[in-house]
């Protein structure tokens, strides 16, 4: 068993920003990007817990600073999670005190209800001033080593939040002019805290569970998730160009990857129930990929040995992509995830993942550290 002082021994030798600088120089660098999909829920690592995490911007500086200074990821900051815009809109949550927060009750229950729905203002409503407030500190604090960005919610998962999924389901068949009309207010919605995160200086991304195939056709996809999040990127290129647009969709998404890519993001994130070989080869050379170890059965349930395992496997699986590759879990970290099995994860990263350099910058096959020593996937044909 591999001790935690071995896991700690290897250290960085560059910031992230100074990592992905020489990264678009075409410079090999220490090690391979890592952005484990950490959050609220590493909180109790360091004694706080989501309900007063979700309300204290000082508290939220407090993690994201605490985790970039502990284990070196290659990003902070801090995002609106599913429901911040929805709760901005109107939608009462409860926040149990150790578990992330739930819909109380939807606003949406029948048509009459469409109409009343109005955009949210993210200088004033919810918690999304606290949110700002956070991205400032926290740039503040760690702002000239490390990227510091946002997240939200797409725009679907978002009216998810707004009217019960199984309604919002059957209105997509039945009633689609419905789900539109509330789409519209929630992509303007959605639009107001990119233009207050993008004025700011942070970069925006995007998480869209419900755009998920586990849940969508791709003619669903195509109808009530793509002309959505293109319009919020565009609102995103407006301020920033084409930089540092990143799109998670949990579940399955193999048959919506080339949609994915259309849309101009920067880093496609796939959950650990799809291959990244399988992405590679489809849209590999349209955006940087992102993944995918389990987040549940490897970082909570899991050990060192078998983190770093799945870790080797997917370097394996991606460090030729043409587009470059980011090592990532397969979704957020859950609660109860020990420390030692996020150290396992960047130990995994900083050992077999050193050298690292964008494949179109490698002038042979033996240009970069992982071809030269010839690891063997500890899980090939087993994921």
């Amino acid at each position: 068993m591999i001790s935690r002082e071995e896991l700690l021994s290897l250290k960085d030798e560059m910031t992230p920003r100074e990592r992905s600088e020489a990264l678009a120089r075409g410079e090999a660098v220490d090690r391979i990007p890592l952005c484990p999909i950490l959050g609220e829920t590493m909180g109790p690592l360091f004694g706080i817990w989501p309900r007063e995490h979700n309300h204290n911007a000082e508290l939220m500086t407090q993690v994201e600073v605490g985790m970039y200074r502990e284990f070196g990821v290659d990003g902070a900051g801090i995002g609106t999670g599913l429901r911040g815009v929805a709760e901005a809109m109107g939608v009462e949550l409860v926040y149990p005190e150790k578990a992330v927060s739930y819909v109380k009750e939807p606003l949406v229950k029948t048509e009459a209800d469409v109409a009343k729905l109005k955009p949210c203002d993210p200088e004033k409503d919810g918690r999304l001033p606290i949110i700002l407030k956070a991205l400032d500190m926290i740039n503040a604090e760690v702002g000239a080593e490390v990227g510091v960005s946002t997240d939200m919610a797409g725009p679907l998962t978002v009216v998810a939040q707004i009217m019960e999924p199984s309604l919002m389901l059957r209105w997509m068949v039945k009633k689609p002019d419905m789900v539109h009309e509330i789409l519209h207010v929630v992509t303007e919605s959605n639009k107001r805290f990119i233009d207050s995160a993008c004025k700011r200086g942070y970069a925006v991304g995007f998480s869209d569970p419900l755009a998920s195939q586990s849940l969508l056709s791709v003619k669903m996809f195509r109808e009530f998730v793509k002309p959505y999040l293109a319009e919020c990127i565009e609102e995103i290129k407006k301020w920033r160009g084409n930089e540092g647009i990143n799109l998670h969709i949990c579940g399955k998404s193999s048959g919506i990857w080339n949609d994915m890519a259309d849309l101009g993001i920067n880093t496609l994130s796939i959950d650990n129930v799809d291959s990244l070989a399988e992405c590679r080869e489809k849209v590999g050379d349209r955006a940087c990929l992102v993944g995918n170890v389990p987040p549940v059965d490897a970082l909570r349930m899991g050990d060192p040995e078998m983190i770093i395992n799945y870790c080797i496997h997917d370097m394996a699986q991606a460090w030729d992509n043409p587009g470059g590759y980011v090592l990532s879990t397969g979704c957020q970290i859950p609660i109860g995830t020990p420390r030692i099995n996020v150290e396992a994860f960047m130990y995994a990263g900083r050992k077999y993942g050193a050298g690292y350099k964008y494949p179109k910058f490698r002038k042979d096959e033996n240009d970069h550290t992982w071809a030269s020593k010839h690891i063997e996937d500890p899980l090939e044909g087993q994921k």
